[in-house]
């Protein structure tokens, strides 16, 4: 808490009504260090701008909101693990209609942070030294999003989506020796691939959220007051979810930052089809402790949804025999080991924010419906992680054009291997069109259903599934040493397994076995 009388209040009030137009940083009382070119727009910049003293805490953050008339909604995810009590990441979604005292407008989705908990002698308390709290918020100037830490109680600029697709440039690219995929010191860039807010767990059931009706345990910890006070008003994980989807639809629509991107290689526009830039993952819908009869896989895990879906379930006594067949393992810190995680068949997933930059790159004219299908349709079975379909980005021309179609398959002809010749022939064989690929996705998921009663089928899928999340931390979007994809090692999410699987080892037959 800090103190303000009554004429700072109002100046502050006014100053934010007005914009908070400065002619230079150093004017505001409090300004994130190392802010470069113009003045942020966003609210947090606002908001900071007419305090009196800078708001060292999350506790002194959501008092200044208060004050400034805004409302600040949390959400919750356990770092450590639905089943471990004590990591805990609240995330606040702030929303201010405009009302007094600051005047201060805040749409829903502008303004996101996330704070930190920690536990001492029993209590779960806010952190209180190192990384405290994240922000992102969204910068009416720049159509995009601008991003923030607390660390040690001092406000940093950390950059914007502008400078991610700086930091990602090389990302899923050839590269030279000695180049890495992620260049810059933008921490935010290794997760935040496609530079809008992120969420893992986009889709219920939330595995490690907090939802209504299934909340997270904190076991014998004491929250302090003022997480007491954020566990009160917990939202549902869906709350977070909706304005995740929403970032990366108002990115795609984003002039702005559209301009950013036109101006950037082939390539790089084309990486969400090819490769992964980010990921979401997905499970059964049930609690594995309630020990349903059957478990739901994620029909994510078999093919794109954008080619086929179906519903695939699977016995659960051939689901824990796999389980204990593989030995696997969730390793829970200070804590009895659990086989799995909270929900069943935890799976890496395409990710929506890819999903949504290749829909948008479609509805501009970038490429075509059938052009994406065509290299979509190339190694299916292997959704996510397909180092055949990936390394196809290679030889995508950089420059755009009329003739780019031409120029991609002149380079595929002069490739070698069979991923080259497969998207060759969908490109230039009418036969293979949107709706053959699609028919034959359809076929091959008919044949995961006719095999998900085998017994031997499943343990054959769950060593497939223990090699994907291998896959996570083995893939480029993990190459950063400090800080991958998953945020591991701090963050807990794939059971282990015995013997360690290996990527890229096993695959899918169009007959849904694994070989």
């Amino acid at each position: 808490m800090f103190a303000r009388n009554t004429k700072q209040s109002v100046l502050a009030a006014a100053a934010l009504m007005l914009g908070l137009t400065y002619a230079s940083h150093c004017n505001a009382a409090c300004t994130p260090q190392d802010v470069e070119g113009p003045t942020p727009k966003d609210p947090v910049f606002r908001l900071l701008a007419a305090q009196d003293s800078c708001p060292r805490n999350a506790t002194e953050l959501i008092d200044a909101l208060k004050r400034s008339g805004a409302r600040s909604e949390p959400t919750m995810v356990n770092f450590a693990g639905f089943h471990n009590p004590g990591a805990f990441f609240i995330f606040e979604i702030v929303t201010n209609e405009g009302a007094p005292p600051s005047g201060l407008t805040i749409a829903r989705g502008d303004f996101l942070f996330g704070h930190f908990t920690t536990t001492r002698n029993g209590s779960l308390v806010p952190v209180q030294r190192g990384l405290m709290i994240e922000l992102i918020a969204w910068d009416p100037d720049k159509q995009f999003y601008n991003f923030y830490d607390v660390v040690s109680s001092k406000w940093i600029y950390r950059g914007d989506s502008a400078k991610i697709l700086d930091n990602v440039t090389l990302l899923h690219r050839r590269r030279d020796g000695g180049q890495a995929a992620f260049s810059g010191e933008l921490r935010c860039s290794r997760c935040h691939v496609n530079g809008g807010l992120i969420q893992k767990e986009l889709a219920p059931p939330h595995n490690d959220w907090f939802v209504q009706n299934r909340h997270l345990p904190l076991d014998k910890l004491k929250p302090d007051p003022f997480v007491q006070g954020r566990l009160n008003a917990m939202l549902d994980a869906d709350e977070l979810s909706k304005l995740v989807k929403a970032s990366a639809q108002r990115l795609a629509d984003s002039p702005k930052y559209q301009k950013l991107l036109a101006a950037r290689t082939m390539q790089e526009r084309l990486r969400p089809l090819f490769c992964p830039m980010e990921l979401n993952i997905e499970s059964d819908s049930e609690p594995v402790d309630d020990e349903k009869p059957a478990l739901r896989v994620p029909s994510a895990f078999f093919a794109d949804t954008r080619l086929a879906t179906a519903d695939i379930s699977i016995d659960r006594k051939h689901y824990d025999a796999a389980v204990g067949k593989l030995k696997s393992q969730l390793p829970l810190p200070e804590r009895p080991k659990r086989p799995d995680a909270d929900h069943g068949w935890l799976t890496p997933v395409k990710a929506n924010s890819d999903v949504v930059a290749v829909e948008n790159l479609i509805r501009q004219g970038t490429v075509t419906r059938e052009f994406a299908v065509a290299v979509l349709a190339v190694d299916f079975t292997n959704p996510v992680f397909s180092k055949a379909r990936c390394d196809l980005l290679k030889l995508v021309p950089d420059q755009p054009g009329p003739d780019f179609v031409t120029r991609f398959e002149g380079a595929l002809r002069g490739a070698s291997g069979p991923a080259a010749a497969e998207l060759l022939k969908n490109l230039t064989d009418p036969a293979r069109n949107t709706a053959l690929h699609q028919k034959q996705a359809a076929e091959f998921l008919q044949a995961c259903q006719k095999r998900a009663k085998d017994r031997d089928a499943v343990l054959g899928w769950y060593r497939l599934l223990a090699q994907r999340r291998i896959e996570v931390s083995q893939n480029e979007i993990s190459e950063d040493p400090d800080r991958h994809i998953l945020e591991d090692p701090d963050r807990v999410v794939f059971p282990s397994t015995e013997p360690a699987a290996e990527a890229g080892q096993l695959a899918l037959t169009l007959d849904c076995e694994v070989k």
